[in-house]
């Protein structure tokens, strides 16, 4: 009966050890000495006599271990079979798709997005560059054909707009300055003098202004004869701000002695007695009309460049040049954008390529490491079949009565043979040593490959500048 308890026994440990020596096999001593009981097996079958002295065959306890340490080894072979062909794997996708190192691929992108720029504004920017350098010529043949070296002087922006504000201003001061001499002799009161002052004023004001703007400004014409037209036209701005100033002075008169024909009274008092005002209140609108009139043709003289046309010309060019600018800066703002994506990818290919080049070589290493830790297992399965076989011997050695250590204690039993070829990784070493000098090969050509980025945006540039062209020739036509 205890024979067949015992054989019970090691055939349900078998069993247990069949079933789950996938889930935790390990060659760790502690662990299949605990397995398998190996201390109780041995003190056991030593207490019986067993193993006899003569006996040369192993025991089914020590078979055991022999058995599921070369199960161990199969199961580590195999899961190293299968890492080393996942590492083949691993490395021959690297090797498909290698990271393509080409010098010349970027600024070839480059050079394709800046002329389909190119093409596109090329066209329109030479229309406007056109137009500017036509407007400069024509400004250049202005200024050279009326002797002027200076450039053209003119309110513009919020300047013109002060210009023209200060003319509604004049306007609106001298009737409501006006009003209140004019009600004193209305039965409308101070709204029909308001009235009366605004038309007078209006008329004073926008004619001088006018006048200012237009025919006084020839005075400073450099021919005689359009400089004597300016003069006249001065003259005349002159005289009829003082004839408007003499006819509100005689109007206000008329008003006040409350004429039945307020108008017609003053009007034959200014051709038979022009300064045959009588009333103090009457200069003072004289000399208020002749200030608010003079005020407004000065500031007609200066909404613009005093020489005739010089400010027309300056603006034309002016208008032409800035259209031409904006556009180009535009197009200039698209080629940056467009080279700075290239510059940065230049620094990003190395980058990607030494990822690229960092990644094999922990690959190489990989392989190496599971081949390496193949070897350490095998060695670690024959020290940990040493050490198990030797702790049930001695156990067993220590329980028997007869103190008779069978002969075969002596000896080991053979695992069986496991083998797995070294990988050649001389190929791969070669392949990586190649990538290294491509990858050095790649640094060493960034500031050339920068530099012709750099080329080309300037170049195309300078083609696109139509304006900086076109004077360029200008100046070597004159030298």
């Amino acid at each position: 009966m205890t024979f067949l308890s015992n054989l019970m026994n090691k055939l349900k440990r078998f069993t247990d050890w069949f079933s789950t020596k996938k889930s935790d096999s390990t060659l760790e001593v502690a662990e299949i000495t605990k397995r398998f009981k190996l201390l109780e097996e041995a003190r056991k079958l030593g207490e019986l006599g067993l193993p006899s002295f003569h006996s040369k065959v192993t025991t089914v306890t020590e078979q055991e271990v022999v058995r599921y340490i070369e199960g161990v080894r199969e199961q580590i072979q195999i899961q190293t079979l299968a890492d080393l062909d996942r590492m083949d794997r691993l490395i021959h996708e690297s090797q498909v798709h290698e990271f393509d190192l080409k010098p010349d691929i970027l600024s070839a992108d480059f050079e394709r997005k800046a002329l389909i720029i190119f093409n596109e504004q090329n066209s329109w920017l030479e229309k406007l560059g056109a137009t500017a350098n036509r407007r400069f010529k024509e400004l250049e043949r202005f200024r050279a054909h009326h002797q002027l070296e200076r450039d053209a002087i003119y309110p513009d922006g919020t300047g013109l707009f002060f210009r023209y504000a200060l003319l509604v201003l004049l306007v609106t001061f001298e009737a409501v300055f006006n009003a209140a001499f004019f009600a004193e002799g209305l039965s409308t009161g101070l709204l029909g003098g308001f009235l009366y002052a605004l038309t007078l004023a209006s008329v004073n004001v926008f004619t001088a202004f006018v006048m200012g703007k237009t025919a006084v400004r020839w005075v400073f014409h450099i021919k005689p004869a359009i400089k004597t037209l300016g003069l006249l036209a001065l003259g005349a701005a002159l005289g009829f701000i003082g004839c408007m100033a003499l006819a509100i002075g005689h109007l206000r008169s008329a008003i006040l002695v409350e004429s039945a024909n307020p108008t017609q009274d003053a009007w034959l008092a200014l051709v038979n007695n022009p300064l045959g005002l009588n009333d103090l209140v009457a200069w003072i609108l004289f000399l208020v009309t002749i200030g608010f009139g003079l005020a407004s043709l000065i500031d007609g003289l200066f909404v613009d460049d005093l020489y005739p046309g010089y400010g027309a010309v300056s603006r034309r060019e002016k208008q032409a040049t800035e259209e031409f600018e904006e556009e180009f800066e535009d197009v200039r703002a698209s080629l940056e954008e467009v080279k700075q994506e290239n510059i940065d990818a230049l620094d990003d290919e190395i980058l990607r390529a030494k990822q690229f080049a960092s990644r094999f070589r922990q690959q190489i290493e990989d392989k190496k490491s599971i081949f390496q830790s193949w070897m350490q297992k095998l060695n670690e399965s024959e020290v940990a079949l040493y050490a198990t076989l030797r702790i049930f011997r001695a156990e067993n050695s220590r329980s028997r009565k007869d103190a008779l250590r069978p002969a075969y204690f002596d000896t080991l039993p053979a695992l069986r043979t496991t083998a797995i070829e070294k990988p050649d990784m001389s190929e791969y070493e070669q392949m990586h040593a190649h990538l290294q000098e491509r990858i050095k090969l790649l640094e060493d050509s960034l500031p050339t490959r920068r530099e012709k980025i750099y080329n080309l945006f300037d170049r195309h540039l300078q083609q696109l500048n139509f304006i900086q062209r076109a004077q360029a020739i200008q100046t070597k036509d004159a030298l």
